[in-house]
């Protein structure tokens, strides 16, 4: 509106006198909103549904993605010593669980045995890190497709060093000490 369509306003004109609306005019002006409205509504919902559809089917390209990769790592016949506890089972559980196992009383002698057995099973000085038995899971692991973050994850809740898997050709001289 321009400032003097403004002017030609008059506060002390009587309503009385001035003709209404014809209900044809006003009728048209409400249909048309409903229609608008009503037609913005069923796209923006077919939209939504659309979207809604495009996540449902990479959701079950990722579930499709999940089960492959299940079953490649179950066929590894180096992973079956993993534990195959849930994922979100907490450290807390996991050590009360340990704390649960009946375990033979220790002696002094057990213990001469048990490093003398340690010192014949560890791997030779000059060993790189991707041949080493002791690491050699977390390597297929990542060859197989589980997520870096994932395996180091796993390495660091085992007590081993995750930045091992960065450098798989370094050497490793001989066990890390056991705390």
């Amino acid at each position: 509106m321009q400032v003097s369509e403004l002017s030609v306003v008059d506060s002390n004109v009587d309503l009385t006198q001035i003709l209404p609306i014809q209900q044809k005019r006003t009728i048209a002006f409400v249909n048309h909103f409903i229609m608008k409205t009503v037609s913005y509504l069923n796209n923006f919902a077919q939209s939504c549904e659309s979207r809604f559809m495009d996540f449902d089917y990479k959701i079950q390209k990722i579930e499709a993605s999940l089960l492959i990769l299940e079953s490649q790592l179950s066929s590894i016949s180096g992973l079956d010593d993993v534990n195959n506890n849930p994922s979100n089972q907490t450290i807390a559980e996991s050590s009360t669980n340990v704390s649960k196992l009946d375990l033979p009383e220790v002696t002094a002698d057990a213990e001469s045995n048990s490093e003398a057995i340690l010192e014949n099973i560890e791997p030779p000085s000059g060993t790189k890190a991707c041949d080493d038995p002791r690491f050699k899971k977390f390597f297929k692991m990542v060859q197989f497709g589980v997520p870096e973050p994932a395996v180091k994850l796993k390495m660091q809740n085992e007590g081993v060093d995750p930045n091992i898997l960065d450098k798989p050709n370094e050497v490793i001289p001989g066990l890390p000490e056991h705390t």
